[in-house]
């Protein structure tokens, strides 16, 4: 089961970047899809948006760093899990407070939706893991030992 919950990390890590980096080098050309037509991207949002695009970056490395198992991953990843939650609830809850009022936003009703819709598998993915089913974060090591334990 860890080696599932390793590759779920790695590919997370890797959307991340993907992501990420056309956010820091085109952020007028990513914004261009998301405001009203005929508009122009003001540069204080292109950088909003390259800001946005680093911290997804900066969050990514502790995710890669949750990926081998070590002493004490399971609480790593817990707390990085976390962390990544407590993010999208913020932003699910900042995006649909302005699908409640699209005019305000300066940004175009369906990409409103749509940023809060993409950003649900990803929250569902960490709550489930946090909150569900922790066990997943559990390393190899540690699943064997209290296998052994649960059997004396």
């Amino acid at each position: 089961m860890t080696r599932l919950f390793q590759l779920g990390l790695a590919i997370e890590a890797i959307l991340n970047i993907a992501g990420a980096v056309p956010f820091i080098l085109y952020p007028e050309w990513c914004l261009s899809f998301a405001v009203t037509p005929n508009s122009t991207v003001p540069p204080s949002s292109s950088l909003l948006w390259q800001v946005y695009g680093a911290l997804v970056l900066a969050l990514t490395i502790p995710l890669v760093l949750c990926i081998p198992d070590s002493k004490a991953v399971r609480e790593k990843r817990q707390i990085v899990f976390t962390t990544l939650l407590a993010g999208e609830v913020f932003l699910e809850a900042v995006l649909l407070w302005h699908v409640s009022r699209p005019d305000e936003s300066g940004f175009t009703l369906t990409s409103l939706v749509l940023s809060a819709v993409f950003l649900l598998p990803a929250l569902s993915w960490h709550a489930f893991a946090t909150y569900i089913k922790p066990d997943l974060m559990e390393s190899d090591s540690e699943l064997s030992g209290s296998t052994a334990k649960k059997t004396l």
